[in-house]
């Protein structure tokens, strides 16, 4: 394999100069403060805020396919935040989402029915929307983004971690 351009060096050396230089400004994100260790809550808060991007994005410039996407990890993470609350994960090392939502149908996070549709949902759905010629539809992210907040919000009620939801809605 050969060598890289110089452009490509240069811009991972800039990576790692930012993170390793303490930052101008800061995002104004909620963040995890260190006594909040439990996986749960980190996960449910990483859904919070993919859900935040996905409405971000969804309203200004049309980003459908990665509204699909974010839609889709949000989904992962609120279900796998209701699975640690649990003491259970729903992701495996080396496993991908469709397994990880197979996982929530066995530990009955969903039903299997809904389950199997989700993974078909993704199976037959994700990679389309990233590379069929006309893109992801409007109705497509706003589906997905729905059922994203659908599931996040039957976490919150059900996981016992209303109270650890930073979204703002």
């Amino acid at each position: 394999m050969g060598e890289e351009p110089t452009s490509i060096r240069d811009a991972v050396d800039r990576a790692v100069d930012a993170f390793d230089t303490p930052p101008e400004s800061e995002s104004s994100e909620p963040t995890v403060e260190a006594t909040d260790t439990k996986t749960a809550v980190v996960r449910l808060r990483t859904a919070c805020r993919l859900l935040t991007a996905c409405r971000s994005l969804r309203e200004p410039g049309g980003y459908h396919a990665s509204g699909i996407e974010l839609s889709f990890a949000a989904i992962e993470h609120s279900l796998d935040a209701q699975a640690h609350s649990r003491g259970e994960t729903i992701r495996k090392p080396g496993s991908g989402r469709i397994a990880a939502f197979g996982r929530a149908g066995d530990l009955g996070l969903l039903s299997e029915t809904t389950a199997k549709q989700l993974k078909q949902l993704h199976r037959d759905n994700r990679t389309l929307a990233r590379t069929r010629d006309t893109g992801a539809a409007a109705q497509h992210a706003t589906a997905m983004f729905d059922l994203a907040e659908a599931v996040h919000s039957h976490v919150v009620d059900t996981a016992a971690l209303s109270h650890e939801c930073t979204c703002e809605e």
